[in-house]
């Protein structure tokens, strides 16, 4: 499971890479792209989507051990990404329910990918026995 799911995140970066060079979902707005007219997305976020996906892969195709180890350490990192942009919103001039929005993507993806790399499985599936989610 713990490949799969290292696999899919590197779907998720290079469509999320993929989606900022597409002029009709994010067009240029200075030096910047926005994506669905609420991303500001810039070549550091393409370096870092990009390398994200590539890492992704390698553990995917690699073993279970790279893949936990790919979802600890990257997931972490969109964790604090996360972290540090939303404590930024007590001080920059955006009303922080922006901020909340601009931040969710790192949010859900950083808590599936430490969900998964720690084993965290629903209660439900617990309940049920169910031996694939065990």
């Amino acid at each position: 499971m713990l490949r799969k799911v290292a696999f899919g995140a590197g779907l998720f970066g290079a469509i999320v890479v993929a989606l900022g060079w597409i002029p009709g979902i994010s067009p240029h707005a200075g030096h910047e792209r926005m994506m669905f007219n609420a991303f500001a997305i810039s070549a550091i976020d393409d370096i870092t989507h990009g390398l994200t996906a590539l890492a992704a892969f390698a553990a995917a195709f690699h073993s279970e051990r790279a893949s936990r180890l790919f979802l600890v350490t990257f997931g972490s990192y969109y964790a604090l990404d996360a972290t540090f942009y939303l404590l930024n919103g007590f001080v920059n001039d955006l009303p922080w329910t922006d901020d909340i929005v601009l931040n969710l993507p790192h949010v859900v993806v950083s808590t599936v990918m430490l969900a998964a790399a720690y084993g965290i499985k629903p209660r439900a599936a617990e309940r049920a026995g169910n031996p694939a989610l065990a």
